[in-house]
């Protein structure tokens, strides 16, 4: 009886035969791979938000949706994002300082969110939360 051994290739030999069922790891695909596992990982992080929201800062479920609903307004004038981009280059480049400059607002939102925000009214999530979204939406 033989079995095949994956541990032959060690790790990159296993996610070849298991995962990607013998497609070969390029490094093409393991971008891809990447995008799909930090889009899981931007999902649980909302799940955390919904959770902090409703029992941290006892908002209501209209609340929470109101609060939601005004968080995606980024991602409405996505195209505008595209535009200032595409048409106000920075330091020589179009789209990596914005990139850069966003990455660090989301972060700078999402220690906000947690350290600084105490209550639903005193120190308000509305601008951490629609900060937070930003990065995605450029």
């Amino acid at each position: 009886m033989t079995a095949s051994s994956p541990s032959s290739g060690g790790i990159k030999g296993f996610v070849e035969t298991r995962v990607l069922q013998g497609q070969p790891l390029t490094s093409e695909l393991t971008a891809i791979l990447l995008v799909y596992f930090v889009q899981g990982i931007l999902g649980l992080a909302r799940l955390a938000v919904s959770f902090f929201l409703k029992d941290d800062l006892a908002l209501t479920p209209a609340e929470v949706a109101a609060l939601t609903g005004i968080a995606t307004l980024p991602w409405t004038i996505k195209p505008v994002f595209g535009f200032i981009s595409d048409g106000l280059p920075m330091f020589g480049y179009r789209r990596r300082p914005y990139l850069v400059l966003s990455g660090f607002l989301g972060a700078a939102s999402w220690l906000a969110l947690a350290m600084v925000v105490q209550s639903s009214w005193g120190r308000s999530p509305l601008l951490p939360s629609v900060l937070s979204r930003w990065p995605s939406a450029m």
